[in-house]
């Protein structure tokens, strides 16, 4: 029997962690447990957390560590700290939906065997979820597509750029876990979040399978880390013709900066195959080249986003 843990980072989380975990403990794949660290709440979580861990003492633990200051930090030192066979994230205000489990696990086994059971490669699985409100009302039904990405762009050189994914979405096998804490001298600053941390290397190492079809409820409160945002058309025209007064292009050349400063992060890691290190290392040093030899860079390379990938290629 694998060891799948579900890792829960909290942080002032009380009003909406009973319905995350009534849906884990609800599940129909109940072959797992789940780990919780606390970054140091001040509400009611922690007694919730004891509560859950009271009344399923075999299914759930707290470990007692130090605050760490962020969501990325904590999901990272929770990673670190617990040893698994399958490790799922977990976000404190969502709902998941009862086969999450259950539908992750059997299609990242699918992608291991596919892969080769005698030398175990990293793998990942994510999927969409469905943007609902603080009241699990739905207000739409793709949260990729609600945020202009799409779930096909999972090579390495498009997540370096834009990761579909979101943490709480993603099942992954040890052998990732394994190289996303292999390297102490990472700047964690430099690195967008931990669910893009995870994704790349995926992408470059192994192997990513996108589930296209929502399996969390992504509940918008207004406090997400990373939250969905719609525009209206005004409100669109408005942020356009600010940005055009504020300096459009110095804006989408800092995007690109930033993504070339997580490929430097990225590029710590070790025995990165031949051919993507390369790709990688030009594309960090990409930003003193004329731009006609980066356009030709980026298409060559496929280092593309779902949208707005005309500025990109033209102006960066």
């Amino acid at each position: 029997m694998k060891d799948v843990a579900i890792l829960l980072a909290t942080y002032n989380g009380a009003k909406y962690l009973r319905a995350q975990l009534d849906s884990l403990f609800g599940q129909t794949n109940q072959d797992f447990r789940i780990v919780a660290h606390d970054d140091g709440s001040s509400d009611e979580t922690i007694n919730i957390l004891n509560e859950y861990m009271d009344k399923y003492p075999d299914r759930m633990e707290i470990i007692y560590g130090h605050p760490t200051g962020s969501p990325k930090a904590n999901f990272m030192y929770l990673l670190s700290e617990v040893e698994a066979d399958y490790y799922f994230f977990c976000d404190q205000d969502d709902v998941w939906y009862p086969d999450k489990v259950k539908k992750s696990i059997e299609k990242l086994l699918e992608t291991e065997i596919d892969s080769g059971e005698m030398e175990r490669k990293p793998a990942i699985v994510f999927t969409d979820m469905t943007v609902v409100d603080e009241n699990l009302n739905v207000i739409d039904n793709s949260f990729i597509r609600y945020l202009g990405r799409s779930p096909k762009n999972t090579a390495y050189t498009q997540v370096i750029i834009d990761n579909p994914a979101a943490g709480t979405t993603m099942c992954f096998n040890r052998a990732l876990r394994d190289i996303a804490v292999s390297c102490d001298s990472v700047q964690w600053e430099n690195v967008p979040m931990h669910d893009a941390w995870l994704l790349e290397i995926a992408s470059i190492f192994g192997t990513v399978y996108a589930i296209d079809e929502p399996m969390v409820y992504y509940r918008q409160t207004g406090h997400n880390t990373m939250g969905a945002v719609t525009e209206s058309t005004s409100e669109k025209v408005a942020r356009n013709a600010g940005d055009i007064a504020n300096g459009f292009l110095c804006k989408k050349k800092a995007f690109i900066n930033e993504a070339r400063v997580f490929a430097r992060e990225i590029l710590r890691l070790k025995d990165i195959p031949e051919d993507k290190l390369k790709v990688l290392n030009g594309f960090v040093h990409i930003g003193s080249k004329p731009k006609l030899y980066r356009i030709s860079y980026y298409r060559r390379h496929n280092f593309t986003r779902a949208k707005h990938n005309l500025w990109m290629r033209l102006w960066v």
